[in-house]
C-alpha cells in the first residue's frame, strides 16, 4: 500500500484497499506496529513505514545476484559502444571475469576472453577499479608477497607505483589502461557498489585502442553510467556532496 506518493496510510484506507473489516485492519496495524514494520505518526491515527521494513528491503537487495542485475546493462553498454563489455570480481590479487557481453566486431582475435579468465588484479582495468576502496595498509597486506616484476609494463612494476596510480584513478572515478597482455588493446573500467557502498564488482569495456580511445569522454561516461546504474539496482545511494567550506573526509583512499 505504500509508495512514493502514498507514504502515510490510515486504518480506513487499509479497510477499503484490502477489502477487510475494520477490526481486522486494526489488528494488522497493531501487529505490524509492534514488530516495527510500521509506526504511528505523532498525534495522528495514521501510519508510515518503520525501520524494520528497511531491513526486509535490504535483505531482498542483497539477494539479487549482481550478474543477473548487470547482464542486460552490459548488453546495452556493448551495443552503445560497439565494444565488448565485462563484469569482474576480485579474489586477493586475482581479478576474475564472471560475465561478458562480447562484441560481434572484435578487431583483434586474441581479445576473446571467456568467463572464468583470471588476470593479476593490478594489471587490468577491472582489477584496479576493485582496489579503489583499499587503504594503504590493506594494499600492503594484499600484495605482501606479490611479484610485480612477473608482469610486463604498462602494468605497475612496484607497490609504490601501484599506489601512485590508484591515487589518480580514485580521483577520476574510473580506470583507463593499455593491456599488458594483448598489444593494441585498451580498456576502461569503473567499480560497482552494493547497498553498503562496498565495491563488489567492476564493469569495463575492452577493445582495440581506436575504439576505446584515451582520453575519450564518450566511453568513460558510458562505463561510469553503467556502473552507477548497476550499483543503484543493488541499493547503493551515493553520499551527498560536501557543503562549501566544509573540510572533506580523508581516509587515505
Amino acid at each position: 500500500m505504500f509508495s512514493g506518493n502514498d507514504r502515510v496510510i490510515t486504518v480506513p484506507e487499509i479497510t477499503q484497499k484490502l477489502r477487510i473489516s475494520r477490526a481486522t485492519a486494526f489488528r494488522l496495524a497493531y501487529t505490524l506496529e509492534g514488530m516495527g514494520y510500521i509506526e504511528r505518526l505523532p498525534r495522528a491515527n495514521a501510519f508510515r513505514l518503520g525501520q524494520q521494513s528497511l531491513s526486509v528491503s535490504f535483505e531482498y537487495l542483497y539477494s539479487l545476484d549482481v550478474v543477473d542485475v548487470a547482464r542486460p546493462m552490459l548488453e546495452v553498454l556493448r551495443d552503445r559502444l560497439g565494444a565488448t563489455a565485462n563484469l569482474g570480481i576480485r579474489h586477493g590479487t586475482v581479478m576474475l571475469y564472471v560475465l561478458r557481453a562480447p562484441s560481434e566486431h572484435r578487431r583483434i582475435s586474441s581479445m576473446v576472453v571467456p568467463v572464468g579468465t583470471r588476470f593479476p588484479v593490478h594489471a587490468v582495468s577491472c582489477g584496479r577499479a576493485l582496489l579503489f576502496d583499499l587503504r594503504d595498509a590493506e594494499l600492503d597486506a594484499v600484495f605482501a608477497e606479490f611479484d610485480f616484476s612477473a608482469y610486463p609494463p604498462p602494468a605497475p612494476q612496484t607497490l609504490v607505483a601501484l599506489k601512485d596510480i590508484l591515487v589518480t584513478e580514485r580521483k577520476a572515478g574510473y580506470v583507463s589502461c593499455q593491456s599488458a597482455f594483448v598489444q593494441g588493446k585498451r580498456s576502461v573500467a569503473a567499480p560497482v557498489r552494493d547497498a553498503s557502498g562496498h565495491a563488489i564488482a567492476a564493469v569495463n569495456v575492452s577493445d582495440s585502442a581506436d575504439v576505446v580511445a584515451e582520453p575519450d569522454g564518450t566511453v568513460k561516461d558510458a562505463v561510469l553510467a553503467t556502473a552507477a546504474a548497476i550499483s543503484a539496482r543493488l541499493g547503493y545511494r551515493p553520499s551527498p556532496p560536501e557543503m562549501p567550506g566544509k573540510p572533506a573526509f580523508s581516509a587515505g583512499r
